[in-house]
């Protein structure tokens, strides 16, 4: 973005009854004005989905092989997790038997890991 219009300028410009060049001015201050509030927009949209992913990262508990967060049955993937800190689920659809074991495998990185069930 280049350097804004002031308003000592446009007043100037008011002044010298340029009043097209003092609109086109406040109309670039205008355009800037509303850039601003979309990347606001933007960065408060950001700054909520890091807050929220902040409080995931505190409340998830590792029992081995998954991590869990409260209230949810449905275990996290290990490697995705520890690795891209990606949240995803390893629900039942996912279990097979694999000789005389179960595991169930991680739809993202197709991780397998043994269970019980």
């Amino acid at each position: 973005m280049s350097a804004l219009p002031g308003y000592k300028e446009i007043v100037d410009l008011i002044k010298k009854g340029a009043t097209f060049e003092a609109q086109e001015k406040i109309m670039e201050l205008r355009g800037a004005c509303l850039e601003l509030e979309d990347e606001n927009q933007t960065l408060k949209r950001r700054i909520k989905e890091l807050e929220n992913s902040l409080r995931f990262k505190e409340v998830l508990a590792f029992k081995a092989p998954f991590y869990f967060a409260p209230n949810d049955p449905q275990p996290y993937c290990p490697r995705c997790w520890e690795k891209d800190s990606i949240a995803i689920h390893v629900g039942p659809e996912f279990l097979h038997q694999v000789k005389f074991h179960y595991a169930r495998e991680c739809p993202q990185c197709k991780a397998e890991f043994k269970t019980k069930d």
